[in-house]
C-alpha cells in the first residue's frame, strides 16, 4: 500500500508550510482522528465530505470521492490522496508519500511477533493468526480484550488459549539485536516467552536523522521513505537510493548523488560518509531518539532524530 514519488534532482529542505486552505468548521463538530505515521504524528478532522489532514506545520484540505474499499479523499491541486480503512491510513501526493499511518493507541492490522530460545513466531492478519514453533504450526482466531497486563498497552487472546501482551516501545531481538517497534510477551499456560513485534522499518520512518558531530554548515542527514527508498544530504551533495531491512540487519544499495563541488574538507567528509553507507550492515534505534548505523569493524555512525524533511510544493 505504500509508494514513493521522490524524483531527482532531490532537493530536500526543512519542512515548509504549504497550506491548502483554512479550517472553517468548528473543531468541536469535527470527527478528529490521531495517527502515527512512523515517528510522524498526523491528525485528521472530518466535516461531512471534507477532510482536513494536518501534520507538522502543514494542513491540507481533501474532498471525499468514491472508493471500492475504505474511505478515499483527494486534493487535485496537490495531486494528493488520503485513504483509510479501519485503523490504518495512507497519505500520498505528487511530491511525497508518508509511511503507513496507524491510529494512535491501536496496533497494525498485520503484525508479526517473534521470540527466541525457544523460537516462536506469530503472524497476525486481522482476526486470524498463525502460531509457529519448530515442531508445529497452528491456525487460530484472535481478539483484543481489556485484560491488559501491567507494563503493556494491548492484550490479544487466541482461540487456543494463548495470549499476547504488547507494549509500544523499542525492543531488541535477543539474537540478532535488530530493533522492533513493539515489546511483547507470549503466554501459554504457565509459561511466558518474551519477544519483539512489528516492522523494523517503522523505527526508522516518519523522521529525518542528522549525523552527530558533523563539521558541515548544513547537517549531514538521511531519511528513510516508503518502499525501501532513502534520501539525504551528504555534506555537499544530495543522494537517493534503496535500502533493505532484514531480520538480521540493514544494507544500502548504491546511491545516486548530485555533482556539486564544495571545499576540499567538506568533500572529504562527504566521501567518507558515502563510503561508510556502503559498509553498513545493521542499525539500532534508541528510546532517546538516537540511532546507530553499524559498520563491520564494530564502529557505528551516530544520528539524532529530527522532524521529517520533505520537499515543499515549490520544489
Amino acid at each position: 500500500m505504500e509508494s514513493i514519488a521522490w524524483r531527482l534532482p532531490m532537493v530536500l529542505g526543512a519542512l515548509t508550510l504549504s497550506a491548502c486552505g483554512p479550517v472553517t468548521e468548528d473543531a468541536e463538530s469535527a470527527a478528529v482522528t490521531e495517527y502515527e505515521c512512523g515517528a510522524l504524528a498526523l491528525t485528521t478532522e472530518l466535516n461531512g465530505e471534507e477532510l482536513v489532514v494536518q501534520f507538522a506545520d502543514r494542513s491540507y484540505n481533501f474532498t471525499a470521492t468514491p472508493a471500492a474499499s475504505g474511505a478515499r479523499y483527494v486534493n487535485q491541486d496537490l495531486g494528493g490522496e488520503f485513504w483509510n480503512k479501519g485503523n490504518e491510513a495512507q497519505f500520498s501526493s505528487d511530491l511525497f508519500t508518508l509511511p503507513l499511518c496507524i491510529e494512535k493507541g491501536t496496533l497494525p492490522q498485520d503484525l508479526n511477533a517473534r521470540g527466541n530460545e525457544p523460537f516462536w513466531l506469530i503472524t497476525i492478519d486481522g482476526d486470524r493468526a498463525t502460531l509457529r514453533k519448530p515442531d508445529n504450526s497452528e491456525e487460530v482466531t484472535v481478539r483484543t480484550t481489556d485484560n491488559v497486563a501491567q507494563g503493556f498497552e494491548h492484550h490479544l487472546e487466541f482461540s487456543n488459549g494463548a495470549t499476547l501482551d504488547v507494549a509500544q516501545e523499542i525492543c531488541y531481538d535477543s539474537m540478532s539485536g535488530q530493533s522492533y517497534p513493539y515489546r511483547v510477551a507470549l503466554t501459554e499456560g504457565d509459561s511466558v516467552f518474551a519477544g519483539c513485534a512489528g516492522d523494523p522499518q517503522r523505527t526508522l520512518s516518519g523522521a529525518s536523522w542528522h549525523l552527530q558531530q558533523t563539521a558541515t554548515e548544513q547537517p549531514v542527514s538521511i531519511t528513510f521513505h516508503p518502499e525501501s527508498r532513502v534520501s539525504g544530504y551528504a555534506g555537499c551533495n544530495y543522494f537517493t537510493g534503496g535500502y533493505t531491512v532484514t531480520g538480521e540487519g540493514l544494507s544500502f544499495a548504491p546511491m545516486a548523488v548530485t555533482k556539486r563541488m564544495c571545499a576540499r574538507e567538506v568533500m572529504s567528509i562527504e566521501q567518507e560518509f558515502l563510503q561508510q553507507l556502503t559498509q553498513v550492515n545493521g542499525f539500532r534505534v534508541f528510546a532517546d531518539a538516537t540511532m546507530q548505523l553499524r559498520l563491520p569493524n564494530g564502529e557505528f555512525i551516530a544520528f539524532t532524530r529530527q522532524a521529517l524533511e520533505l520537499p515543499s510544493n515549490g520544489e
